[in-house]
Order: structure tokens, then sequence, then C-alpha cells
């Protein structure tokens, strides 16, 4: 008798870094996994990305072997304000599509199958486990796969969400340009809070002796790049090239699985929205994530029950983001006040991937954060 608990293979739409993550984790279990991948080849888009130090933590070897900087000190601004957080634990500059090909080969070395060219196309549920149905851009080929489980790593615009009538995820586009490195001290992350520009910030992090990354973080696209070069101009720096994506937002009310008969489909990284929206980073979350989804395949657990530490955190981020979207300069100028001293000694500690740990010691210490919050929503309104 077919027994789908134990043939069918685990299928990962999309050789994202959290479907890969999560498909290694799944291999070095003695599970069958498919990873289908739309794009013909591995060849994911360049990109600097500034992350805590848990990517070690989470991957070990494999991210190591993307980092290209560190950063022990990040600077918070305004235009008449900053304060420095001398980190515990540097932060790590990695590069995006070296991490997505490492954690391929890991992927693969623990016996995952790897399919590229292949794009989803739909569900087909044969009464017990979902069939999953996947088209060849070359020759059209339709692949149908029965599937234990499914794990949806398809990005923003996830495919999969589509098909199973999910709502699009809210986005902000990220835009950045590639500099000679200013002449502050090697090993500086900076982030600027100017709030008649962006509710969001612009950043710079060092990618090397020579070079940093400096960008924005907007709530709409229209004018981003314009923005960008007006704050380029004005910290005298000269763009080289630029690079650009889609975020998604974190939304505490959606669905992170969804049922087709005996199968779970369980969305992780992008595809789940699993950003941090106070740093708009969702590095080490969607892999936290693939972990999480990994697990209820390993123990036969739920998936909302594995990733709930994961959720928490993210809670925390969106709760304090939409505070910070009502802030104005002045207020912005207040709360850069507050951080200093023994509420920076604690974010020193605890890097953003970990905050939750250090919420209640950060209200102990600074009661005056609570007041600030308060201010900004009774001045902009409740439902702003």
């Amino acid at each position: 008798m077919h027994n789908p608990i134990h043939n069918d293979p685990v299928i990962v739409v999309g050789a994202s870094s959290a479907g890969l993550f999560a498909a290694q984790l799944l291999g070095a279990a003695n599970i069958p996994v498919h990873v289908y991948e739309r794009s013909p080849t591995l060849n994911p888009r360049a990109r600097t990305l500034i992350v805590t130090p848990e990517i070690e933590r989470v991957l070990g070897h494999s991210a190591r072997a993307a980092i290209v900087n560190s950063v022990h000190t990040l600077e918070l601004c305004t235009t008449t304000k900053s304060v420095p957080i001398s980190l515990d634990e540097p932060d790590l500059i990695i590069e995006r599509a070296d991490l997505i090909r490492l954690l391929a080969r890991d992927a693969e070395s623990a016996g995952v199958r790897l399919h590229f060219g292949h794009s989803f196309t739909g569900f087909v549920s044969d009464g017990d486990n979902a069939v999953v149905e996947f088209t060849r851009g070359d020759t059209g080929a339709v692949t149908r796969v029965r599937a234990r489980a499914i794990i949806a790593a398809d990005g923003v615009r996830s495919h999969v969400a589509r098909v199973l009538g999910e709502p699009p995820r809210r986005t902000v586009p990220v835009i950045q340009a590639r500099v000679r490195r200013p002449t502050n001290a090697p090993g500086v992350g900076k982030v600027w809070f100017v709030p008649r520009d962006t509710r969001y910030f612009y950043w710079l992090c060092p990618e090397s002796p020579e070079y940093a990354a400096v960008g924005l973080v907007d709530a709409d696209s229209r004018g981003a790049r314009q923005k960008l070069d007006r704050f380029l101009a004005a910290e005298g720096l000269q763009p080289l090239e630029y690079q650009s994506a889609l975020i998604p937002l974190y939304q505490p009310l959606l669905r992170r699985s969804r049922r087709i008969g005996n199968s779970e489909v369980m969305f992780v990284g992008d595809a789940a929205g699993q950003v941090k929206v106070t740093t708009v980073g969702g590095s080490v979350s969607g892999l936290l994530g693939a972990m999480a989804a990994a697990r209820s395949v390993i123990n036969h657990s739920a998936y909302t029950r594995e990733l709930a530490s994961v959720e928490r955190e993210l809670r925390l981020h969106w709760l304090v983001r939409s505070l910070m979207n009502r802030f104005v300069e002045a207020e912005y100028d207040v709360l850069l006040h507050l951080l200093g001293g023994p509420v920076a000694s604690l974010l020193a500690v605890h890097n953003r991937d970990r905050i939750a740990a250090a919420f209640w010691p950060i209200l102990a210490v600074q009661p005056r954060l609570p007041l600030l919050a308060a201010q900004a929503l009774l001045r902009a309104g409740f439902g702003a």
C-alpha cells in the first residue's frame, strides 16, 4: 500500500536562500527533497546585505564563506543628532548571490535534487496528498509530483500564494548605490532617519576598505532614485552602480500555511513576509522560518508551533514600526537621545534578531520611550 508519509518527497518551490536552507536541513535528515526553480540556472541577483551575527549561529560555515566585511559600530543619525552603538558582536556584510550559491551546494551535498527551468503552475488534489504541477520553460513539458509537504519559497511575488488565493504581500522598494567608501572609520555602519523624505531610512554599510553601499528604503518607488541621488550628493558621494529590490513587509494576520489534502503548504522567507519591518531585513528571520518548516516535517508537528518564536520577534518589530511610522524629525531627535547610555548598552548585547529578550529591560532603564510613542500616536492620530 502507498504510504504518503514516508514515500513522497517534500517539494520546495523556489531556490531562494530560505528554500535551499529548508531543503538542506530535510536532506540531512534523510528526507527526500526536490527543489524546483523557475530560472534556467542558478543565477541570483547580486545585492549587499547587512545581517546580525545570528546568521553564523544558524548557518555555520556557509555564512562565513559569504561574509565580505563586518560592522563593529552602528551610528543612528538624524539631520542634527547621532548616537553610536558599539556592538558586542559585529554585524556582518554578506553578498546575497554568494550565499545562495553556497546554500545550493550544501543542499546538493545533503542529497537534495535541484530542478531548474521549472515554473510552478498549480496543484492537483488526488484525495490524499497534494500533487504539484510544474511546466518546463524550454519544452513546455508538464511535470506532476506528489508531495508529502510543500515549502513555498518563491519570493515576494509568490505564485504559490496567488494560486491559493492569498492576498498580495505588501512591499517596500529598496534602492542602493555602490560608492567609494567615505572617510569615516572602517567598520562603521550608519542609519539616517529623515522623515520628510521617507518613513523608513537611509543607510550605509561598508562593503570593503574601498567601497560601501548607500541605500534608501521608501514607502513608494516613485521618486526613490531621485531622493537617493540627492542624499548622495549632499554626502559628497558619487554612485558607481545601482541595485534595487522589492522587500515584503511582515503582516501579522497573513496565514503562513495552508493544507491541501494531507499535505501542508508552508510559506517561508519573502513568500511569508518574514521580514523585520523596523530594519526591513529578512535574511536571518527567513532562514529561521525555513528551519521551522523543516522541523515541522521532521517532527510531524504544526508549522505554526515551530514558528512561534520567529513570529514573536516579527510581531514586536511590526509594533515598533507602526509607532515609528508616525514620528516626525523632532521625535526622532528625542528617540536618539533616549537610545544613548544604558539603552545603547542593551542594544550592543541584544542584536536585531533577538530584540524580544531586550524589550522589557529597555523599557525598565528608559521609561520615557512609551511616553514618546504615546506622544507620536496622539499627534498623528491612532489611525494614521
